[in-house]
């Protein structure tokens, strides 16, 4: 049932009894939470949503999720009222259990009814547990025993509780300085293509659907490969227009345990600059941010690390003028065992959500080559403004060390003048392909960028960025970006808005990358390279697949390059075609006739039940296909609100309904 849940994820795993941490484990039920949430759905969308106040029910239970619906009032809660499958538990399991899917809301009698009917309309079960009472007390009583295991005034539950005080001293860890053979160049590549963290995602994304639901605008697959590369991910608000909500993420771990300051500016940066290539309603003010921190508390050293890092946060946010309303902590991040620990690198992971105003224009990161996209001319920024640096990347990682020095963002100012003016780029099309810096330093990024597509290259100088060693000029994850641009007026616009950039280079119709820096030239070919970063996923992949399907995904998966387009006059709806075809045949009058658009549009039940989803993706489908749709749900049937009379066509949705006893796709 989940007691003490919440607290329990920010305790050491090993530290309590193994019956406390059993007794934490949250049931889920992900067919509950459907049914529920459109119930709460059915009123929202109601000429007038009649409910007052709504809280999901997580950590603390029933206590946390009923009380703070009527904070400013007090409320009464029937003990016995609330929903038990256990007639052992306890008051305090009862009040404070963390089982999942429930929602707790408040609304007004005279509605009741409606929401009783609408929630036995979805299956989802319904009770009523308490009033509002004005008291400002809240209070838990059983009826039936007579009791109150709980009766507090609402001053003493949110009232100023005392301030949590954590000691700690500051622990200066230094870590060696990374020796390296720059003769060994494209051997440290092989191994940097070859870590998880910089590897093909493959074997991840195969796993699932990348499009449920119909509103998914950019998954993570892209290029004629469809390989797994893209920037951020963008869901479409509705069906029918351009708009859309922009999602990515950014991380640094390593980077943060030697500076954590550094690690949390450049997680930020990362997440921006994944984000950026998604047309933003307002720009950067688009953006919020949501902050996961997953830290070691309570060992020397990291709660002054933690505050380093929650202070660097706020005050780059501060600065980007973004906001951060959100986030979670599991702040146990360290595994006990019977004679030793181990813990985790202090890590924030930050998420960034943005109101894209135009999802065909986002920007993927493959290279065009120049037939399609004019010039094919390349630049890179450095938004970091710092010197290259190798300590907490990927490439030390690969040579078992942390690194002692860091890049970090210097300047938030130029940062965001730089974020604004590629957003103003991409949406005057002057951008065609685009991608961030970050796991794998630079060399990575570009390669990449020829990854997704088969004779894709580039030819590219570096001399300019001023970095006589190539290992560090290529590794170092210096936040930055490489893009292509239609044509040369891009430096224009980037010049009158003070932003350092480098042309670097073209791109070619070749399987090779030549890289020049100074007196250094490297000739990279992209096939292997892309074998060898495709690796680790075909490894991993065979861990989860049989009959050898691995290795035959590994075999093909750059031999079949996608190429198609709709024709131009293809808009997926029945009346086009139809009125296409009359158009076409205007000259026989009878088959004109014949052929003309029906006034009355034949009637379509998309069909329910509790727990099945995607019935608004077939519901929108099957209008434009020129059907009249009508939601129906089995309870519909059942009860005799609803007879068919009128239906010519039925379509039954899939999805998880009770509970798939029946087994894939075999019935209801």
């Amino acid at each position: 049932i989940g007691m003490g849940g919440a607290a329990v994820s920010s305790a050491d795993t090993g530290e309590f009894a193994s019956g406390i941490e059993l007794n934490a484990v949250q049931r889920s039920n992900p067919e509950m939470q459907k049914r529920a949430a459109n119930a709460i759905r059915g009123m929202v969308e109601s000429d007038e949503n009649h409910i007052v106040s709504i809280h999901d029910h997580g950590a603390g239970g029933h206590l946390n999720c009923l009380s703070e619906l009527v904070e400013d009032t007090g409320g009464k809660i029937d003990l016995d009222k609330l929903p038990v499958g256990d007639p052992t538990l306890s008051a305090k399991e009862i009040i404070g259990n963390e089982s999942q899917e429930r929602m707790g809301l408040v609304i007004a009698e005279k509605h009741l009814e409606t929401l009783n009917r609408i929630a036995e309309r979805e299956r989802s079960p319904m009770y009523t547990v308490g009033d509002v009472t004005g008291n400002h007390r809240f209070t838990f009583e059983s009826k039936t025993k007579g009791d109150k295991p709980m009766d507090l005034a609402l001053d003493d539950m949110f009232g100023s509780s005392p301030k949590t005080i954590m000691t700690d001293k500051t622990v200066h860890r230094i870590y060696k300085d990374l020796s390296y053979n720059s003769k060994n160049i494209l051997d440290y590549l092989d191994q940097v293509l070859q870590l998880e963290a910089v590897a093909c995602k493959d074997w991840l994304t195969n796993k699932v659907d990348r499009c449920v639901g119909g509103k998914v605008a950019k998954q993570q697959c892209a290029g004629p490969l469809q390989l797994p590369l893209n920037n951020c991910g963008v869901m479409a608000i509705d069906y029918n227009g351009k708009e859309g909500i922009a999602t990515s993420v950014g991380h640094a771990p390593i980077s943060g345990l030697i500076s954590p300051k550094a690690g949390s500016r450049n997680a930020i940066a990362e997440a921006l600059t994944n984000v950026v290539w998604a047309p933003l309603k307002d720009g950067l003010k688009s953006v919020s941010l949501s902050a996961n921190w997953m830290w070691p508390c309570k060992n020397e050293g990291e709660d002054a690390r933690l505050y380093e890092a929650v202070e660097a946060v706020s005050q780059f946010a501060i600065e980007l003028g973004i906001n951060v309303p959100t986030g979670k902590d599991s702040l146990s991040m360290k595994q006990k065992y019977p004679n030793e620990e181990v813990i985790s690198p202090g890590t924030v992971i930050i998420s960034a959500a943005a109101n894209c105003n135009d999802i065909h224009k986002v920007v993927e990161p493959v290279f065009q080559k120049t037939e399609t996209s004019g010039t094919g001319t390349i630049y890179y920024i450095n938004l970091s403004q710092d010197q290259f640096k190798l300590g907490g990347s990927s490439f030390a990682q690969v040579l078992n060390k942390i690194g002692n020095d860091t890049p970090s963002i210097k300047d938030a100012q130029q940062f965001k003048n730089t974020f604004n003016t590629i957003q103003q780029l991409i949406k005057a099309d002057k951008i065609v392909a685009g991608h961030d810096v970050a796991s794998g330093g630079l060399i990575t990024t570009l390669l990449e960028m020829c990854f997704a597509d088969v004779n894709l290259g580039a030819e590219l100088d570096l001399t300019e960025l001023a970095e006589k060693d190539s290992v560090k000029l290529l590794f170092a994850e210096n936040s930055g970006i490489v893009f292509q641009a239609t044509d040369n007026s891009v430096e224009q616009v980037l010049t009158n808005a003070n932003i350092e950039f480098f042309n670097i280079g073209k791109v070619t119709n070749s399987d090779v990358l030549s890289i020049i820096n100074h007196q250094e030239v490297f000739t990279l070919t992209v096939s292997r390279l892309r074998d060898v970063w495709y690796k680790t996923s075909f490894l991993l992949d065979q861990k989860q697949t049989a009959n050898n399907l691995a290795q035959d995904r590994f075999d093909n998966y750059k031999k079949q390059p996608l190429q198609y387009k709709f024709p131009k006059h293809f808009t997926g709806k029945l009346s086009d075609v139809i009125a296409s075809e009359t158009k076409q045949s205007d000259s026989e009058k009878e088959i004109a006739t014949s052929r003309a658009p029906r006034k009355d549009r034949p009637k379509a039940a998309i069909l329910r039940e509790k727990g099945s989803n995607s019935e608004r993706e077939m519901a929108n489908a099957m209008y434009l296909a020129g059907f009249d749709v009508k939601d129906v749900h089995m309870t519909d049937l059942i009860s005799g609100r609803e007879t068919l009379e009128d239906i010519q066509f039925l379509g039954a949705v899939g999805g998880f309904s009770n509970s798939d006893v029946l087994g894939s796709a075999k019935g209801w």
